[in-house]
């Protein structure tokens, strides 16, 4: 938090911890607090499958990580599918060995990926079919609803994935409008302040309560 009581953006903070190297530590007690979650609450008899977990591109550069998180859920007796790992593009440039080599290490232990922001930047296609990910989190979908030519691009890269047994995700919906285009769309899931903004942990299970997640 700020001194005045207010949020720090993650697009603030989350350069400077990878800049310092508390990425690491960070990112490991973040997966220590899903545990916790898990463990601790009803999410999962209320409904939850997976929790999403992003992953920093220091983290995916590091030999160790596979055996880093796999020591943390064991830790906490967490099964491994209530876990997804989100990864960037950029994740794969300077160590794509490494990365991969973790990720067969991860799915083979029960770990999902996704490739997350799909659709910021350059993009590049060959990601997907590359990288072993199972779900790919959209980021373009405000140009969906602006541009015919965003639209007809959404399209085609929806029916590649599903094609290629991929989930897709639409990140960044926040309205009712947002929420009826992409139902048209045959998106799987949907991401956004259209359900909820961040909140703290010890709010959450609060929150779940109000839906029937389990006939979702």
């Amino acid at each position: 938090r700020k001194k005045d009581g207010t949020l720090l953006s993650p697009s603030i903070f989350i350069p400077v911890a990878e800049k310092t190297g508390i990425i690491l530590e960070l990112g490991e007690r973040v997966i220590e607090k899903v545990c916790l979650l898990l463990k601790n609450s009803d999410a999962i008899k209320l409904g939850i499958h997976y929790i999403e977990i992003n992953l920093s591109v220091i983290q995916c550069e590091k030999r160790d990580l596979a055996k880093r998180l796999i020591s943390i859920v064991e830790k906490y007796d967490i099964a491994p599918g209530l876990i997804n790992l989100e990864i960037t593009e950029t994740a794969s440039i300077s160590a794509r060995t490494i990365l991969l080599e973790n990720m067969k290490t991860l799915i083979n232990y029960g770990f999902t990926f996704s490739l997350d922001d799909f659709g910021k930047g350059e993009s590049n296609l060959m990601y997907i079919v590359e990288m072993p990910v199972s779900i790919v989190d959209y980021d373009m979908l405000k140009a969906f609803f602006r541009s015919p030519k965003a639209k007809t691009v959404v399209q085609a890269v929806v029916n590649m994935a599903h094609n290629m047994n991929l989930k897709m995700v639409a990140e960044g919906i926040e309205t009712e409008e947002e929420i009826q285009g992409m139902s048209k769309e045959n998106i799987d899931y949907i991401q956004g302040y259209y359900y909820s903004k961040p909140m703290p942990m010890a709010d959450y299970e609060k929150y779940l309560l109000q839906f029937d997640l389990k006939q979702a």
